[in-house]
């Protein structure tokens, strides 16, 4: 299965387009000549994933206290109604790729996608298209998901959004940006009806994402999981693995089993321990 298929829930880069674009001249310069140098990398992130001016975008990020990830929240659920790609234009691009027999995008079309891209459909960069899309399953866009990742994006043809691929991979190096896509990845890999992750989808997305996020136990983790566990992965499991890979690493010195970590991770540290004591 291909990994582009969903996103969050609803926006659009509109409103920067109808708010302005490019910077401004001498507004430009002070707002930029005013601002730390952590504030002026936020900006340009901003900039470079909503089409906003760089005033606007140090505005919008004030006001979300330079919160980066709350701010393009803000103006995807804002800028949505106010959207500059007319749907004839999308629904061009839409045409290109939809299944000949259903109204869907299906994983031929999303590989012709990833093909014009110029990505791997196993890219990681495909989560985070995959956030801005909205999808419900992976494998497939309908036309209102398909639509909603361009004007989110902000972007008028698959040329425009491939341009937007530097920015948009640096999302897989932001910590915070990072946890959400690691979050996201649960229920767009889940079969429809499911509520829990098959074991083997679970280590092949585990694989993927800590492949990035370079948790040294992970393959240790995924080898417990298939001999020991052998059934389909929680998403309270999913969400506290990362935080567990996060606070610990490789050194499972301090781990305390009377923590609040689920069952299967304290079953983990047990094995772990044992396999290294017999090493």
């Amino acid at each position: 299965r291909t990994l582009v298929g969903s996103g969050i829930a609803r926006g659009g880069a509109g409103l920067c387009s109808r708010l302005g674009k490019g910077r401004g001249g001498l507004s430009y310069r002070k707002t930029m000549n005013r601002l730390n140098k952590s504030q002026k990398e936020k900006v340009r992130h901003f900039v470079a994933i909503t089409d906003c001016n760089e005033s606007l975008a140090a505005s919008i990020l004030r006001s979300n206290q330079w919160n980066l990830e709350r701010a393009i929240e803000y103006v995807f659920a804002e800028g949505a109604e106010y959207s500059s790609i007319k749907p004839a234009t999308l629904e061009k691009i839409y045409k290109q790729y939809k299944d000949k027999d259903e109204d869907l995008v299906m994983a031929a079309g999303i590989a012709k996608l990833c093909e014009d891209l110029g990505v791997d459909p196993t890219d990681p960069i495909t989560l985070v298209i995959s956030r801005y899309m909205g999808a419900a399953v992976m494998g497939e866009y309908t036309k209102e998901e398909f639509f909603r990742g361009f004007q989110r994006l902000n972007c008028d043809s698959v040329k425009a959004l491939k341009k937007k691929l530097p920015a948009l991979r640096n999302e897989l190096d932001d910590a915070a940006k990072f946890k959400d896509i690691y979050e996201f990845s649960f229920g767009f890999s889940r079969e429809k009806g499911q509520k829990s992750l098959l074991l083997d989808t679970a280590i092949g997305m585990w694989q993927l994402l800590f492949g990035i996020y370079k948790w040294p136990l992970c393959d240790q983790w995924c080898d417990f999981v298939a001999e020991c566990h052998k059934k389909a992965i929680t998403k309270d499991t999913w969400v506290q693995l990362f935080e567990f890979a996060k606070q610990f690493g490789s050194d499972l010195s301090a781990y305390d089993e009377n923590g609040a970590w689920p069952y299967l991770i304290d079953e983990f540290v047990e094995w772990h321990n044992e396999k290294k004591a017999n090493a």
